[in-house]
């Protein structure tokens, strides 16, 4: 862990643990919302780690996972694998995933520098195939970011379906996923 605010995450995370309180960085417990569903999901235009642009309004027609996540998060790392698998699963059928990395907006001393060489190193070691960007205020403020990790799930139409908060399955994810395909295309 490199960085001034990183020696002191694990320590913080095991007082989370044994106390059940603590800073708003820490992972969120698992709940689901349907706050948001039917608004539009917001647009956005990210660059990602490998220099690629995305848009939310590039995948029109595709359902997408927009996972906030943060580097250092095991339940994010155990989350983003299990998204990997679903990936593989649904990808041919149009399933399209982004990631969104947090972790300068968590721990604000994190730099540009190091914030990216993190995300880059986890991309590697999780071999992520889906694009990956650095999650900015543009990005965070108009997606209402609460925590990590967090799934918005966006319907063909640009809709939003559902959004998970905490770590979720597989299992748990994956019937909101056939939820999207079950939904009619945009004419």
């Amino acid at each position: 862990m490199h960085g001034s605010g990183r020696g002191r995450i694990w320590p913080m995370l095991a007082l989370v643990a044994l106390t059940g309180a603590g800073p708003a960085w820490a992972a969120l417990a698992p709940a689901e919302s349907d706050e948001f569903n039917g608004q539009a999901a917001p647009d956005f235009v990210v660059e990602t780690v490998t220099g690629q642009t995305v848009s939310q309004k590039g995948y029109q027609g595709h359902p997408v996972l927009l996972n906030f996540f943060a580097s250092w998060c095991p339940p994010c790392r155990a989350e983003i694998a299990e998204l990997l698998q679903l990936q593989e699963q649904y990808g041919p059928a149009g399933l399209s995933l982004i990631g969104a990395a947090a972790d300068s907006a968590l721990i604000p001393e994190t730099s540009k520098k190091q914030e990216h060489d993190d995300v880059v190193a986890l991309v590697t070691r999780l071999h992520i195939s889906y694009p990956i960007a650095i999650a900015h205020a543009e990005l965070l403020q108009p997606y209402q970011f609460k925590g990590i990790p967090t799934i918005v799930f966006i319907t063909r139409t640009g809709k939003i379906a559902k959004v998970f908060y905490g770590y979720h399955s597989a299992a748990q994810i994956e019937p909101v996923i056939r939820q999207l395909f079950s939904e009619p295309q945009a004419p």
